[in-house]
This record gives C-alpha cells, sequence and structure tokens, in this order.
C-alpha cells in the first residue's frame, strides 16, 4: 500500500467535495428563494416540500459522482503502481476515505447552508446511510480502476 497514493486520492476528493458542495449550497439556496421566500399563491403553500425535494436532490446527485471521481483517480494513481495488489489496496482504501471526505463535505456545506424555508430538508444525520453506502462502492470501484491502471503501469 502506498501511503502517498492514497492521500493524493483522499485530498482530490476532499477538494472536488468541498467545491461541489459550494456549488450545491448555491444552487438550493437559489431554490429555497425561487421557490419558497419570494413565492406567493400556491407556491407558497407547497413551497416547502419542494425545497426539500430540491435538498435532496442535489446531495443525491453529489454522492452519485464519487464512483466516477475513484475510476478516473483509480486508473490514474494505480498506472503509478508496478503491483496489482499494492494498487488495489492504495486506490481502494485511498477512495473510500476520499469518497467519505467528499461526501461529508457535501452534505456538512448543503445542510448549513439551509434556510428557514427547507425545515422538512434532510440533516446532516439523516445523510450517514447513504454516504457510507456511497463511499463502500467508491472505494470497490477505485480498487478495481487501481488494479486496471497497474496494467498500463
Amino acid at each position: 500500500m502506498n501511503a502517498n497514493g492514497m492521500g493524493v486520492i483522499a485530498a482530490v476528493f476532499a477538494l472536488v467535495g468541498v467545491g461541489v458542495g459550494l456549488v450545491g449550497a448555491v444552487a438550493t439556496g437559489w431554490a429555497e428563494t425561487a421557490l419558497a421566500t419570494a413565492a406567493t399563491g400556491e407556491t407558497a403553500r407547497f413551497g416547502p416540500v419542494f425545497v426539500a425535494q430540491t435538498y435532496l436532490a442535489v446531495t443525491a446527485a453529489s454522492l452519485v459522482v464519487a464512483p466516477v471521481i475513484a475510476g478516473v483517480l483509480g486508473v490514474l494513481v494505480g498506472s503509478q503502481s508496478y503491483d496489482a495488489s499494492e494498487a488495489v489496496l492504495t486506490c481502494g482504501g485511498g477512495a473510500g476515505l476520499g469518497a467519505l471526505a467528499y461526501g461529508l463535505a457535501v452534505v456538512v456545506l448543503v445542510v448549513a447552508s439551509q434556510g428557514e424555508a427547507a425545515a422538512q430538508a434532510h440533516g446532516i444525520v439523516d445523510a450517514l446511510g447513504p454516504l457510507a453506502a456511497t463511499a463502500a462502492v467508491a472505494a470497490a470501484v477505485g480498487a478495481v480502476a487501481g488494479a486496471i491502471g497497474s496494467v498500463t503501469g
């Protein structure tokens, strides 16, 4: 296992997570303003439900990206390894830890941005199960991608 390789993968995941989380916070804030804060009539009545759905959709869409990142980083870092088993451990471990950092960054930033109209939206604890599943899948994808990348090294 290459600790530097794991660190690079985890750091890139965390960096991308902060970026995606910030964009997600802006997007959900925009939706909250449009659907609840500035809404009138029937939109104002159903706005909080739409806002909660928007927060959930942004969070879920963000988590879907984690295995893609794991695949790309797994091949890149794995290609620097001469041993497939080392690449599997390095890339799988880095992707798993990195996906946790990525997901936590996204979830914390999106949840922290919730305004008054988002009372029905999910909290951090609500997202822990999907976050753990995302990290497990990203670890598996990263491990396999690392093995594939090691063939090119």
